[in-house]
């Protein structure tokens, strides 16, 4: 039989520990470019699904160009040292590319917008060309280290199949790294150099390697076998494996997202206990199932067919019905149970998915008795038709199973897809084939009908009123004590009919704050409560960002009445698109800019707090804008705000902080900067006399010295005396990190959150501070308006005591502030249920 040069003698542990290595430097580089992409090209679902057809679009042409390297070098690990070093020149590149082709987006973005398709496919554009290179080379090392390491194609089930293994168990170890060390020790541009480094380590080794095993002597007869294909029902079985894994991940993290608290260090422990068990899974097949290849190929195809059949059921019961896995475990205790409740509901039919690859690897290699180059090349025309499978499974998943299956019905396609697998797989005698039938029809039968299960946990007293499933995630409208509510994947609440006063003055504190806004933006729109505010001032024209669509459908269906049809008011546009991405690459400027509560944990959430996404709004805002930057105190830990506070200061050093209400255990707090803005007093309260007329009955923005009482103070004081706090920084993404660790701590003795007297604290520092370097930016602010503030403080104060338990003090705050504010605002009537705990216990005369 013939060789060739280019026959290896490579050991197995050789190329295993190249190809660790490489998998782990190409997750840490990928997922650096997941959060660039996201920042430039937005956390939009299509925009998402724009990016990973782009990655694996690359990949699939670097498995085929590896294909035809691994069949025609001589050399190759020295072909694979080469690939290994452009995949790294590549990713330098790759930051370079983005902004290149972004600023071609960005010139189309307000033309294109519009058109979800016209956007989606620019996105794409600029995706794949700026990843291109570098997803070829990742592509194409695959089969060519294949060859290198495989004397016979007979043994490409033992060695690629190894290798699979193997560099999934590196890119396991490169998610975890990327995910909850380096992004914290070295930022997101140090994290990918790390990456980088590792793929450059990769090919100095691979050539070291090629030095001290070099190929054996050649024989010039060629191997005719060299070009075999892998043959129809062998590319369907690896384009359907492709499909089915891919599927999966995209429907699993639609379910962890119901019961996790979606930080980054969430899904990351999704993503990689994932991956650790494919490699797993694989690695158990390469070991034990290479004798019967095709019998072993059938019964993890229907394994896995039995696992996705009965995930949803599973799943639903080992997360107790759908409850959340909040805060009630200590950060890392939280991330722990994150990883077992992954590897519990989901590792067992992932186990059986990974095996499908190298037994078809094996099941493939057996049938052909050529040399290594023939592995390298049946391996990737099988990689191409599998990464094909995983590009469908990206787009099929989201965009066609889950709108029109649901969630668990999406599962029980998937399980079927591994179910054709294993009907079509060419597996010897009849018994066994009718055994895989019978088997895989009974096992989806044991499956919990998706329609029995619950797609969301309900409240005791809740009635669910509609709900949808979408690549955007879970959206349901429920009915709760009398009043509508949004919920979000299972449990983050968006506004509700219950609470349209405290809604609306999010509202209508920054537009009086300007006086005379004729164009005004809001940034997450929710029930549309807060922006609905804007049609009693006189706006001319009101934009409305909302990142889920469904969100928006639902706004203006079930809550036409409690936003007074701000939907579909002539002077509203509502634009659907992730808020960064708008604010960046839009044209249009504004008067105001008023920014929702946006929770701090949720990864991509802490892009909004950033100092670049606070620089771009700035240029947003026309000439004497205001913008109005809402944060949700009872979701933020000391750290945390500071490092927004001394962030939003650095871009507006004249910016001021207004209480949204006077709540002591779930405050909010507005950060106030503009363009040439100078806020004043006189004209403010003018604005809020005026809006009594309008019939808004909130006194605290309708009451001449109401936005007073809400004012905390100047931040003139805040780059002093936090100089040293880190700033949230694309790049270094403090309040994301921090919020991944410190909320899954909230419940037993971890860091608390920003609230009661803590607040109060605050804002006396803010007063003392900037009193102390005399800077006042808002003109007209007298003794009268100052003693509003004082009388605010006071009241804040008072429920901060109450809920504390420190009753006679709160009584004595309380005091304070009917001496210090007028009579008006602290009358028992109307009812005012918004303002503070401790005013339905204590009635002021």
């Amino acid at each position: 039989m013939s060789t060739r040069e280019g026959s290896s003698r490579l050991p197995f542990w050789v190329a295993a520990a190249l190809f660790f290595l490489s998998g782990s430097g190409a997750l840490i580089v990928e997922t650096s470019w997941l959060r660039w992409f996201r920042g430039a090209l937005g956390a939009t679902a299509p925009a998402v699904s724009a990016t990973l057809v782009a990655f694996f679009a690359g990949q699939v042409l670097g498995a085929l160009l590896g294909a035809r390297l691994a069949a025609r070098t001589r050399r190759p690990l020295a072909s694979y040292a080469a690939l290994e070093a452009i995949a790294a020149l590549a990713c330098l590149a790759v930051p370079v590319f983005l902004a290149s082709t972004m600023s071609g987006v960005d010139r189309f973005y307000d033309d294109g917008r519009a058109s979800l398709g016209a956007l989606s496919a620019a996105r794409f554009a600029a995706a794949m060309l700026a990843s291109l290179p570098a997803s070829m080379a990742f592509g194409a090392t695959f089969p060519v280290l294949a060859a290198a390491a495989t004397d016979r194609a007979r043994h490409m089930g033992q060695t690629a199949g190894g290798l699979y293994a193997i560099n999934t168990a590196g890119a396991a170890l490169g998610a975890s790294l990327a995910t909850f060390l380096l992004p914290a020790l070295v930022g997101i541009s140090g994290t990918h150099i790390v990456g980088v480094s590792c793929l450059v380590a990769a090919a100095i080794s691979a050539w070291l390697a090629e030095q001290r095993f070099p190929p054996a002597s050649p024989i010039e007869a060629p191997d005719r076998r060299v070009g075999a294909r892998p043959g129809s029902r062998a590319g369907a079985i690896a384009f359907a494996s492709g499909f089915g894994v891919f599927a999966a991940q995209v429907l699993l993290t639609q379910a962890f997202s119901r019961v996790l608290n979606q930080s980054s260090f969430a899904f990351g422990a999704v993503l990689v206990t994932t991956l650790v068990s494919l490699a797993l899974g694989a690695a158990l097949v390469t070991r034990f199932g290479q004798r019967r290849p095709a019998r072993t190929l059938a019964w993890m195809a229907l394994g896995a067919a039995f696992g996705f059949a009965v995930l949803p059921g599973v799943f639903v019961a080992g997360t107790d019905g759908l409850s959340y896995l909040g805060s009630d475990r200590a950060y890392p205790a939280y991330l722990f149970a994150a990883f077992g409740l992954a590897a519990l509901t989901a590792g067992p039919a992932l186990l059986a998915a990974a095996g499908v690859w190298p037994a078809l690897l094996a099941q493939v290699g057996a049938a052909n008795d050529g040399d290594g180059r023939a592995a390298g090349s049946l391996t990737g025309r099988l990689l191409a038709m599998n990464t094909i499978g995983a590009i469908v499974g990206a787009l099929v998943a989201p965009w066609i199973l889950l709108p029109r299956l649901g969630l668990w019905g999406a599962f029980t396609a998937v399980a079927g897809s591994y179910a054709v697998i294993a009907v079509i797989v060419e597996a010897p005698g009849r018994a066994l084939r009718g055994g895989v039938i019978l088997a895989g029809a009974i096992g989806i039968a044991l499956g919990a009908p998706p329609t029995a299960l619950p797609v969301l946990r309900l409240e005791p007293g809740d009635r669910l009123l509609a709900s949808s499933s979408s690549a955007a995630g879970l959206v349901a409208v429920i009915e709760r004590d009398g009043g509508r509510l949004i919920q979000t994947d299972n449990h983050y609440a968006l506004g509700g009919t219950a609470d349209t006063v405290h809604q609306e003055r999010q509202g209508h504190l920054p537009l009086i704050l300007h006086g005379h806004a004729k164009r005004a933006l809001f940034l997450g729109s929710a029930t549309g409560s807060s922006a609905a505010a804007a049609l009693s001032h006189d706006v001319a024209e009101l934009v409305l960002v909302e990142i889920v669509p469904g969100v928006a459908a639902s706004a203006a269906r079930w809550f036409d009445a409690s936003n007074r049809g701000v939907h579909g008011d002539p002077r509203t546009r509502v634009v659907l698109d992730d808020a960064r991405s708008y604010v960046r690459a839009g044209r249009e400027s504004f008067d105001v800019i008023v920014a929702d509560l946006f929770v701090p944990w949720r990864a991509g959430t802490g892009g909004l707090y950033t100092r670049e996404h606070f620089e771009a709004i700035q240029r947003r805002l026309a000439p004497g804008g205001l913008f109005c930057q809402w944060l949700p105190l009872y979701q933020l830990s000391e750290a945390e705000l500071q490092s927004i506070l001394t962030t939003f200061a650095d871009v507006f050093p004249e910016g001021v902080a207004f209480r949204g209400d006077f709540f002591g255990s779930h405050p909010i707090l507005a950060l106030v900067g503009g363009r040439e803005l100078r806020i004043d007093a006189s004209a403010t309260s003018r604005a809020a006399a005026r809006l009594s007329t309008r019939g808004v009955a909130d006194r605290w923005v309708t009451h001449p010295f109401g936005p007073w009482a809400l004012y905390a103070g100047p931040l003139a004081g805040v780059a002093a005396l936090w100089n040293e706090t880190p700033r949230n920084l694309d790049d270094h993404p403090t309040v994301e990190l921090l919020a991944a660790r410190q909320h899954a701590g909230s419940g037993r003795g971890g860091v608390r959150p920003f609230i009661g007297t803590a607040l109060t604290q605050l804002s006396k520092t803010l007063r003392e501070s900037a009193d102390a370097l005399g800077a006042e930016p808002i003109r007209g602010f007298g003794p009268a308006e100052r003693r509003a503030a004082e009388g605010g403080h006071a009241l804040q104060t008072a429920s901060a005591l109450w809920v504390s338990g420190r009753e006679r003090p709160a009584s004595s705050a309380l005091e304070a502030a009917a001496d210090l504010l007028p009579p008006e605002l602290l009358a028992r009537a109307p009812a005012d249920p918004t303002v503070a705990e401790v005013w339905h216990d204590h009635a002021i005369d």
